[in-house]
């Protein structure tokens, strides 16, 4: 990435959140501490009003510049979904283009529409090399807003069909495929779901949070209950 467009994206990532640490901006930008510290000296050199330094973060004031674009709450989501993946499959520049495009985006969304695509991005684990087809906008909403789905559902490994109710939590993507970790009731317990084998997704209203049962404590113990909860 030219240091041009890093500091641009930089300027735009930092105006789109209230404040970020100097290594997750490194992490962000696949950058060292020292590079984005030579950034801050550059962006605040030219005028931007940045606030903040290497102890506590950074940010800038969210007049400094305009938002042009307009992205309703399913297209922003689902570019944010579309980015996850991509970026555990994608190496090198691609990688830089993708995370100088995210940041535009951040710093186009309205501040609620941010803080839902926020919201997603949080219940979602992608490793790397990955390739894999995202989950549609109904399985979103779902997890977002605690929505249970009546699923018609055929086993990968069996190919045997059945339909259950499930409380999804996350979301999750192995290898080459994305699943839902969710409450089953009829298994009493968790489980996840490959995406591309749901064939038939249907609300089945609001549910509750479940006491000891969170979508960041099951894949803590993830690899004590794999099999159990992936079928492998």
């Amino acid at each position: 990435m030219r240091r041009l467009d890093r500091l641009l994206a930089l300027a735009l990532f930092l105006g789109a959140r209230r404040r970020v640490r100097a290594s997750d901006l490194a992490d962000r930008f696949s950058v060292s501490l020292r590079t984005v510290y030579r950034d801050m000296r550059a962006l605040t050199d030219a005028g931007f009003p940045l606030e903040g330094n290497a102890g506590d973060g950074y940010r800038l004031h969210q007049e400094s510049y305009l938002r042009p674009l307009a992205f309703d709450e399913e297209e922003a989501e689902l570019l944010a979904v579309a980015s996850r993946a991509m970026a555990a499959s994608v190496d090198g520049r691609d990688r830089e283009v993708l995370a100088r495009a995210m940041a535009k985006l951040d710093a186009a969304l309205r501040p609620p529409v941010r803080r839902r695509v926020a919201q997603i991005e949080a219940r979602i684990v992608v490793p790397t090399f990955v390739r894999a087809s995202a989950p549609n906008a109904p399985m979103l909403a779902a997890i977002r807003e605690r929505q249970a789905a009546s699923i018609a559902y055929v086993d990968p490994r069996s190919g045997k069909r059945t339909r259950r109710t499930i409380e999804p939590v996350g979301l999750v993507c192995r290898v080459d495929a994305w699943w839902i970790v969710a409450f089953c009731r009829m298994r009493q317990g968790a489980r996840a779901f490959r995406v591309d084998a749901i064939t038939e997704w249907k609300s089945a209203g609001a549910f509750e949070p479940r006491e000891g049962f969170s979508f960041d404590s099951i894949i803590e113990r993830d690899r004590g209950m794999a099999e159990d909860l992936f079928g492998y």
